[in-house]
């Protein structure tokens, strides 16, 4: 059976590449600011397993549309005979020669997709808008208008009106984020232009739900690996590089950031954001007086107080967190794992510690081996770096391309699962870690998944403007 095609259109800049982007989950859709980003029309298709469920073609926009109505309309013709007479616009060689935009658009309507037209309603309809409407409708296709709301202000009001004297149905899609309840939507309504199209586009809107599911089994077990892979991490100091040879710390630390950056590359490019890239722009500044103080580097773990608490009602001994020796050699990396680090290689440069405040646990005893961190705001650090990646990447439409900012503290979690996790890092650095352990935190990955993807939905479908 053929799947659903449609043909997004409109006038240039008004969001069509943006919308064709989130609709078939395909960040290599070119998007830009500027008017004529799309030159030429290209057909997208939506996949799930081996099976395309929906096709869109990006258009370039109209460009003379009230020339071309006049050319429609210089002969008599009744309401049944519009879309032939669109067809012999068509058919006229020297058509494709001054009006190549619009024939590049209609060509695929007149093959038989159906329309939508994209406009961001940030000022009153022209007659140029009018005329691409007028010319839609000579179609004779199953159309729909969505109002992309590049802006909140504008009359949209008065294009609600306009346009619903033209198409079957207006709706309002936001494509920069609208998240699977938004999408689900708008399938619904395209679904009802159509009874050709109806069982199509409600199988579609149901398989991306059971898709989630699966999707979120799949990525709870691949965390919960990850995470255990990472609190017992330990590497051989044997044959290290000369340039490394000195600071092991700084070697574990190029390990972990390399683990973390694995997984991100591998959700990204597995969900499709591909060109999806990650701020580690460290957003505050650190002192070497202040090295030792943990209450300012707590972003993704526990304030020190909190911490001790937490460290404490895990059966952790809060002594053994005191004195670490003016000699030895800190491993900062406890605090803060991954991308957030990569700026601030600086703090590595002194030795000498300052002060005997609270400090970090040392490395494995052996000296041929560095790690695993037992820090133990490490455990909750990485977990909460991983959870807000998977959450934000999964929420975040194809058409966004900023960088992507983590912004998330385990100290937002209650105290029951903090203290779980480092109960569980425990288990794992003492070498008791066992399969009904695992099972136990892949559960807990789920279930906070789910929660934290169903309220941000919600509050979508709630603050989102149909």
């Amino acid at each position: 059976m053929t799947p659903p095609h449609f043909c997004v259109v409109g006038h240039p800049n008004q969001g069509k590449s943006s919308l064709v982007s989130t609709l078939v989950e395909n960040d290599s859709v070119k998007i830009g600011t500027e008017s004529g980003t799309t030159q030429s029309s290209q057909d997208y298709e939506f996949h799930l397993g081996n099976q395309c469920l929906l096709t869109l073609t990006d258009t370039p926009g109209f460009q003379r549309p009230r020339q071309l109505l006049a050319w429609l309309e210089a002969e008599s013709v009744s309401p049944a005979e519009r879309p032939q007479r669109v067809r012999d616009f068509l058919k006229k060689e020297e058509h494709w020669q001054s009006f190549p935009d619009e024939c590049q658009l209609l060509r695929p309507i007149m093959q038989g997709a159906g329309i939508l037209y994209v406009t961001d309603a940030a000022s009153e309809p022209t007659a140029a808008d009018e005329a691409e409407m007028e010319i839609l409708r000579w179609t004779g296709q199953p159309r729909m208008a969505v109002i992309n709301p590049i802006t909140q202000e504008g009359p949209h009001q008065q294009w609600q009106a306009t346009l619903n004297q033209f198409f079957q149905w207006v709706r309002i899609f936001n494509p920069l984020t609208a998240s699977l309840p938004a999408r689900q939507a708008l399938l619904r309504a395209l679904a009802e232009l159509t009874s050709e199209w109806t069982p199509a586009l409600h199988r579609l809107s149901q398989l991306l739900a059971s898709r989630d599911q699966q999707r979120l089994e799949e990525v709870s077990l691949e965390l919960a690996e990850y995470w255990c892979e990472q609190i017992s991490r330990r590497e051989a100091l044997g044959g290290l590089p000369p340039l490394l040879a000195g600071s092991p710390e700084e070697f574990l630390q190029e390990k972990l950031d390399a683990a973390e950056n694995q997984l991100f590359e591998h959700l990204s490019q597995k969900w499709g954001h591909a060109s999806t890239r990650l701020e580690t722009t460290r957003e505050w500044e650190l002192g070497q007086e202040n090295l030792m103080n943990t209450e300012n580097w707590y972003l993704w773990g526990l304030k020190q107080r909190d911490l001790l608490i937490t460290a404490g009602a895990a059966g952790m001994a809060a002594g053994s967190l005191i004195d670490l020796g003016v000699g030895g050699s800190s491993f900062m990396l406890g605090a803060l794992s991954g991308g957030l680090l990569g700026s601030t290689s600086g703090w590595w440069a002194s030795k000498q510690l300052p002060g005997k405040r609270l400090g970090w646990l040392p490395l494995a005893g052996k000296k041929d081996y560095v790690g695993p961190v037992r820090h133990p705001n490490f455990p909750l650090v990485v977990m909460a770096r991983a959870l807000t990646f998977t959450r934000l990447l999964w929420l975040r439409p194809h058409a966004q391309r900023t960088r992507l900012t983590l912004q998330a503290q385990a100290s937002d979690w209650p105290r029951s699962q903090q203290v779980q996790l480092l109960q569980w890092a425990k288990l794992l650095q003492d070498n008791k870690w066992k399969s009904r352990h695992q099972e136990a935190l892949t559960t807990w990955i789920s279930q906070h998944l789910r929660e934290k993807l169903k309220a941000a939905m919600q509050e979508e479908v709630e603050t989102s403007w149909r």
